[in-house]
C-alpha cells in the first residue's frame, strides 16, 4: 500500500513539474489586433514594417471603412477584440472618445499644437488636404480651361465633367462640404452646393472615387485628395493638381488605443509606440502634411497654397447635422 501511495505521489509531482515547466517555457504568443480605414495597399506596407520589427509576434491589421469601423467599436463597447484603431477621421475618433471607448496614450515625440488632444486619446496620424485633380488629356479634348477656384466650377462649361465623393459616406466628401460652408457661410454655402450639384456627374461612395475616375478618363475634374493626385503624377498619369485659390479643405486621421475589459498588454503599448514614433509615422502616415513636431511636410506645396477654415471638422454631432441636410437636398 505504501508503495502505491509513493508512486501516486511521484506521478503527481511529475505532473505538477511538467505544468510549471510548460508555463515557463511556453509563454503566450504576443499579439495585437488592429482595425484600419487605410487603403489595403497601405496596410500591406504597415504589416511588413511591424512584422519585420516583431517577427515572433502575431500582428493583424484588418481593413474596414471608416463608418463601419466606428459603428463596430460603438456596438461592441469594451467587449471588442480590437486593440488599436487606425486612420479614422477626427470626427469619428471624437465620437468614440465621447462614448468612453478610448484610452490615453502619450507618445515620445510631441504633436504639433493644432492637432494635439489635451486628453491624449485622439492621436493624430497624418493630415490630408483636398485638391482639384484634372485629367489634362480629357480637358484638352473638350477645349476647356483649367479651373482654379470653387467659383470656376459653377461655370456651365464644366457641367457633367466633375466627380466628388459623397459627404455622407466619405470623409473627403465631407471636408469639401464643411470647408465650403465655412468659406461662404451657411446660406451662401448651401446655395453654392445647389449650383454645384447641377454640375456634378457623380457623387462617389469612397474618397478615392474622384482620383480613380479622373485617372481612367471617366471624369475630367475630381474633387479629390492631394496625395492621391501626387502619386498619379509620379506614375505618369496625365493629371494636373490644382489647389483652389480660396483654400483647400483638410482633415486628419488618427491612432486610437481602444478601451477594453482587460488593460492593454505591454506588447500593445509597444506597438502604439512603434506606430507613433518618427520612424513609424513615416510608414503609417502616407499623407503630405506632418503632425509631429520637428518633422517636415513631405510635399513642396505651391506658394499660393493655403488651407480653408475647418472649424467643426472634429465635431461628430455637427457632421451628422450637416450630412443629413445634404442627404435631404441632394439624394
Amino acid at each position: 500500500m505504501k508503495h502505491i501511495i509513493r508512486n501516486l505521489a511521484l506521478v503527481l509531482v511529475i505532473c505538477l513539474f511538467s505544468i510549471i515547466c510548460s508555463g515557463c517555457g511556453g509563454q503566450e504568443k504576443q499579439a495585437v489586433n488592429i482595425l484600419s480605414a487605410n487603403y489595403e495597399e497601405q496596410i500591406e506596407l504597415q504589416l511588413a514594417y511591424l512584422r519585420n520589427k516583431y517577427p515572433d509576434a502575431e500582428i493583424n491589421i484588418t481593413y474596414m471603412s471608416s463608418g463601419k469601423l466606428a459603428a463596430k467599436l460603438l456596438a461592441e463597447g469594451e467587449s471588442t477584440d480590437v486593440d488599436i484603431a487606425l486612420s479614422l477621421s477626427s470626427a469619428y475618433s471624437n465620437q468614440l472618445k465621447e462614448a468612453g471607448l478610448l484610452l490615453a496614450y502619450e507618445n515620445e515625440t510631441p504633436y504639433k499644437a493644432e492637432y494635439t488632444d489635451p486628453d491624449h486619446m485622439v492621436l493624430p496620424n497624418g493630415v490630408w488636404s483636398g485638391a482639384f485633380l484634372i485629367n489634362t488629356r480629357e480637358l484638352e479634348k473638350l477645349n476647356l480651361p483649367v479651373p482654379t477656384s470653387y467659383a470656376d466650377l459653377l461655370d456651365p462649361i464644366y457641367k457633367g465633367c466633375i466627380v466628388m465623393a459623397s459627404p455622407v459616406s466619405s470623409a473627403t466628401g465631407y471636408f469639401f462640404l464643411l470647408g465650403i460652408l465655412n468659406l461662404y457661410g451657411e446660406d451662401a454655402g448651401w446655395n453654392y452646393f445647389d449650383q454645384l450639384s447641377e454640375q456634378i456627374m457623380l457623387y462617389g461612395e469612397s474618397g478615392s472615387t474622384p482620383s480613380s475616375m479622373v485617372e481612367k478618363g471617366e471624369a475630367v475634374i475630381g474633387l479629390g485628395i492631394d496625395y492621391e493626385g501626387i502619386e498619379l503624377v509620379e506614375h505618369g498619369s496625365p493629371i494636373q493638381i490644382v489647389f483652389p485659390d480660396e483654400g483647400s479643405p483638410y482633415d486628419y486621421d488618427t491612432v486610437l488605443l481602444i478601451q477594453k475589459e482587460d488593460s492593454p498588454s505591454a506588447f500593445v503599448l509597444e506597438i502604439m509606440g512603434a506606430i507613433t514614433s518618427i520612424e513609424g509615422n513615416t510608414i503609417f502616415n502616407n499623407y503630405n502634411i506632418s503632425v509631429l513636431e520637428g518633422t517636415p511636410d513631405r510635399s513642396n506645396y505651391p506658394e499660393n497654397f493655403k488651407l480653408l477654415d475647418m472649424n467643426g471638422i472634429t465635431d461628430y454631432t455637427l457632421k451628422t447635422e450637416i450630412t443629413e441636410k445634404w442627404s435631404n437636398r441632394y439624394e
